[in-house]
C-alpha cells in the first residue's frame, strides 16, 4: 500500500473519530424536556374585604344598593414555565337594599367562578400579578323585602379581576400573599333604562396562604 493511500485512510479514520465524539458529547450534554408530572400543583386560600358599586336591574328596574362584606376565594392552581393556571372561585354576603322596597334590610350571595394565570413564583420575597376572567352571579337574597318571582331570579354576567400584590415565602412550600384586585362584572343588559350601565365595579384587599402540593418552584 502506498504512503498517500495510507495517509487518506489515517485522515477518513480521524474525521470519523471527531464526528463520533461529537455526537457522543452532544448526546451527554443533552438536558432533557421537564416532565409534566414535576411541575407544581398548589392550592390557596384567601380572605378579602370586598367592595362593590350598585347596579340598576333591568329586569325588575330597581336600583340594587350595596354595603361592604368578606369575600372568601380558594384556588387551585397548575405551574408552567412562565407562572401558572388554575381555577378560582369566590363567595361573599353582601348587604343589600332595593329601590323597590325602601327600608327593608337584606344580604345577597356574589358568587365567581374563573379562569386564572398568576405570574411565576419565586423562592424569595416578590411581586404577585393575577388575571382572571369567568363566570359570576348574584342569588340567594335573604331579608325583609318581599321580592317578585323575577326579582329572586339569580344574575348571571361575566367577570374580570385583576390583582396586583406581593408574596412572603414560609419555607420551601407555603407563601403568604397580600393582594389588591379591582374587578368588573358586565351584566345582562335587557330592560336596562337609557344611560344605565350594564357593568360593575368591585374592590377586593386580600390576605392568603398558598401551599405547593407537589414539585419545585
Amino acid at each position: 500500500m502506498s504512503l498517500r493511500t495510507r495517509l487518506r485512510l489515517l485522515g477518513a479514520a480521524a474525521v470519523c473519530n471527531a464526528a463520533i465524539g461529537t455526537s457522543s458529547a452532544a448526546q451527554i450534554i443533552r438536558v432533557p424536556s421537564s416532565d409534566a408530572s414535576d411541575r407544581p400543583i398548589g392550592i390557596q386560600a384567601h380572605v378579602g374585604y370586598f367592595q362593590t358599586t350598585d347596579r340598576v336591574d333591568g329586569q325588575s328596574g330597581a336600583l340594587w344598593a350595596f354595603g361592604e362584606a368578606f369575600q372568601y376565594r380558594l384556588g387551585v392552581d397548575f405551574g408552567l414555565r412562565s407562572g401558572s393556571l388554575g381555577v378560582t372561585g369566590t363567595i361573599a354576603t353582601v348587604p343589600v337594599a332595593f329601590s323597590s322596597a325602601p327600608g327593608a334590610d337584606g344580604e345577597i350571595q356574589f358568587r365567581q367562578v374563573m379562569a386564572t394565570f398568576r405570574s411565576p413564583e419565586a423562592r424569595v420575597f416578590h411581586q404577585l400579578l393575577e388575571v382572571s376572567a369567568g363566570w359570576a352571579q348574584w342569588t340567594n337574597y335573604s331579608g325583609e323585602a318581599v321580592l317578585s318571582s323575577e326579582e329572586s331570579k339569580p344574575r348571571n354576567a361575566l367577570s374580570i379581576v385583576i390583582g396586583y400584590g406581593f408574596a412572603f415565602p414560609l419555607g420551601e412550600r407555603a407563601a403568604v400573599t397580600l393582594v389588591q384586585d379591582a374587578g368588573t362584572t358586565i351584566g345582562s343588559k335587557e330592560g336596562l333604562p337609557a344611560g344605565a350601565r350594564r357593568s360593575q365595579t368591585q374592590y377586593a384587599t386580600r390576605l392568603g396562604l398558598r401551599y405547593r402540593l407537589r414539585g419545585g418552584r
